[in-house]
């Protein structure tokens, strides 16, 4: 949950103390209360369960500022502060119960029962640390309602997303320029180095293949993204000879057990080569590097004065999909000479990428 629904919890503490205080009255009224006595409780009721509500809504809000809401910080102060000020609280309403004719009112029958009347201000708080555990039981449920519909919104925006890059991704595939290179390629191979033709065709068929078989994922594993880069680099390669140079340097165990979200580095490095000048006098090249849990994609500059047409929506969509994973933005760095974009690495499959 990105914030904490203030509002909704300033209005769910008015509605439960309003009801406990008419519950009050309905109970008081059973017992033959005077009208003025039932009045007076659930008045009194009423100010004394609001104004417990808002301090804690006030204690959440200034703690949800400096730690987030599921952390084990907010969760341990917050019970502090709470509980702290809810004994305060009632301490020094009972002292001012017993000042005033409110005492009539407020203290139970039964507390006169009672003969040592220094247990009288234990009790008092007793009934105010039981109200107080209602209220947090109240603002529990309305944060997690909060969350819970966060967490839906956020998956559709995500799953909106994931969409709009597959879709872009096998609108390029299918695109007439895309299969006009290739299948040029491919042509010019077989008559030249039919052994190579061949290879092509391979990486061209897992390319394709992979595209679409693994287009309806959110999340695919390090292993499969990396040679669905490296079918797309090797065709390239072809294309372009010595004018293009790659290298791949991921631990091992990571492609096993390490993931990101589908379709993540095909169009970074898609990115380098269609708006870089690739010649075999200066060759552009293209580095993929795990640091740590980042993927580091780096090229160097010599950038076309005229490059294809684009929608620039690329590394916007992978940052939104970024932001929406794991509440982090995708790293991007341009010193003039090298541009590189670093992508965190997910630790597992799961829902919650968040660490």
């Amino acid at each position: 949950m990105k914030r904490l629904p203030v509002k909704s919890l300033v209005r769910i503490s008015f509605i439960a103390a309003l009801s406990i205080a008419i519950l009050v009255g309905l109970t008081s009224s059973a017992k033959e209360y005077s009208l003025s006595t039932v009045l007076a409780k659930s008045v009194v009721i009423l100010v004394g369960i609001l104004v417990l509500s808002l301090y804690n809504v006030g204690v959440q809000l200034w703690l949800s500022r400096r730690w987030n809401y599921s952390s084990w910080q907010f969760k341990l102060y917050r019970a502090i502060a709470s509980f702290s000020g809810a004994l305060l609280f009632n301490f020094l309403c009972f002292r001012m119960v017993l000042s005033t004719n409110l005492h009539t009112f407020v203290i139970p029958d039964w507390y006169e029962q009672v003969r040592n009347k220094t247990v009288w201000p234990l009790l008092f708080m007793l009934h105010g640390t039981v109200f107080n555990i209602f209220v947090l039981m109240v603002h529990n449920y309305i944060i997690l309602v909060h969350a819970k519909n966060d967490a839906e919104l956020e998956n559709a925006r995500l799953k909106f997303a994931n969409t709009e890059a597959i879709n872009q991704l096998l609108r390029q595939q299918i695109h007439p320029h895309f299969l006009f290179n290739a299948l040029n390629t491919l042509k010019a191979l077989i008559r030249r180095h039919p052994e190579k033709a061949e290879e092509y065709l391979i990486h061209l068929s897992d390319f394709l293949r992979a595209s679409i078989s693994k287009g309806h994922k959110n999340i695919i594993s390090l292993r499969d993204e990396i040679k669905l880069s490296v079918d797309y680099l090797e065709m390239q390669k072809m294309r372009a000879g010595e004018a293009l140079k790659f290298s791949i340097d991921i631990d091992q165990q990571a492609l096993s057990n390490r993931w990101l979200p589908a379709f993540s580095l095909q169009p970074l490095l898609e990115n380098a080569i269609k708006h870089n000048v690739l010649t075999n006098e200066d060759p552009l090249y293209l580095d993929v590097i795990q640091e740590g849990d980042y993927l580091k994609v780096m090229n160097n500059l010599q950038v076309k004065h005229q490059t294809e047409a684009s929608t620039g929506s690329g590394l916007m969509n992978l940052s939104e999909r970024y932001k929406m994973l794991t509440g982090e933005d995708i790293l991007i760095e341009d010193d003039g000479r090298t541009f590189t974009v670093k992508i965190k690495i997910l630790q597992h499959a799961g829902s919650d990428y968040r660490g």
